[in-house]
């Protein structure tokens, strides 16, 4: 468990609908940027679960997997989603979206459909040394993912624990995470991805909610259910849904990739960096922040609307990863 870290968590309420720009920035006071916490040994950082909060016996015999998994209904249904510790969910080409699921306390004989990497993929693998599990990718995603240290295993590459199923190419290509952990380099997490809660810390207070809809784009919203214990989606293609305690949505900036999918549609790069506004539901209350990202190796950062620390209580999370420049939207109920 990571030691020195004190709970400091304000209340806060806001508009049950929020669209880019709610809440304005005029009216919100001024505060130091939050500190990020330095990074540590892979034997410290290991006695928590970076990705939870949760406490570890020891450190896995595997290191995080950042497994790409489609996220259409072409490739439905998706396998072990609900068995990995964190999921994010990222918008590619179309408008539609991708997951990246990381895989760390559990390395599943199935998990799919495995489909191609992306630029932003650097962002989500670095802060804890993960490795990406895909079908393949752009020769320039390729090179940029490699270029930053990133190990790459792929259905393409012939890596191991990558086959086919018995659907149509490319919706059939899934993974085992079992025999894959056998074939790479143990390269435990040196940070946390969030800055994590004590154990029996208080919840912040805030708008009780039970439902949420989140609008990446004309052609895909993701629908959320709250059942007295976890948040799961409601119209996932899943085979058993994954449960989130923390229910993350950040805005982060977005730009052209550089270039275009078989179809010619342009592939986005959403910056996961920076900083910018944030939603997180913690079990069934909303709270209004803000999250920053040092770079693409930096722990989460969230705080509340006027700057003051907040730290997630340890659970699964699933990130809702959206862009700034489009006309993306969040409502709650």
């Amino acid at each position: 468990m990571l030691e020195g870290m004190k709970l400091r968590m304000l209340s806060v309420t806001c508009a049950l609908v929020l669209t880019l720009g709610a809440c304005s920035d005029g009216e919100e006071k001024q505060a130091p940027d939050p500190k990020e916490p330095a990074r540590t040994t892979a034997a410290k950082i290991t006695a928590i679960n970076p990705l939870t909060g949760a406490t570890l016996k020891k450190a896995p015999a595997n290191p995080v997997f950042v497994v790409k998994v489609d996220n259409t209904p072409a490739s439905a249904p998706q396998t072990n989603i609900d068995r990995a510790d964190l999921v994010v969910e990222q918008t590619v080409e179309g408008g539609i979206t991708r997951l990246a699921a990381l895989y760390y306390t559990a390395t599943p004989s199935t998990v799919g459909h495995v489909r191609s990497m992306r630029a932003t993929d650097i962002g989500i693998a670095k802060p804890v040394r993960g490795q990406i599990v895909a079908s393949g990718g752009a020769g320039k995603t390729i090179s940029r993912i490699k270029d930053a240290g990133i190990p790459i295993h792929s259905q393409d590459a012939g890596s191991a624990g990558m086959s086919r199923d018995s659907g149509y190419a490319p919706y059939n290509v899934v993974v085992d995470l079992g025999t894959l952990a056998k074939d790479v380099k143990n390269k435990q997490p040196e940070r946390s991805y969030f800055q994590w809660a004590g154990a029996g810390a208080t919840a912040p207070k805030g708008p009780q909610v039970t439902a949420a809809t989140v609008k990446f784009s004309g052609s895909h919203t993701t629908s959320w259910k709250f059942n007295g214990k976890a948040w799961k989606r409601t119209n996932g293609t899943s085979d058993k849904e994954f449960g989130a305690k923390n229910l993350v949505v950040l805005w982060a900036d977005e730009k052209d990739a550089g270039y275009t999918d078989p179809a010619g549609n342009p592939v986005p790069e959403t910056t996961f960096q920076g900083g910018g506004k944030a939603v997180v539901f913690i079990g069934g209350t909303r709270v209004n922040a803000k999250w920053k990202k040092a770079n693409n190796a930096s722990t989460i950062v969230l705080t509340t609307r006027d700057g003051q620390p907040m730290k997630l209580p340890r659970g699964r999370t699933w990130i809702e990863l959206l862009s700034k420049g489009e006309s993306t939207a969040l409502s709650a109920q």
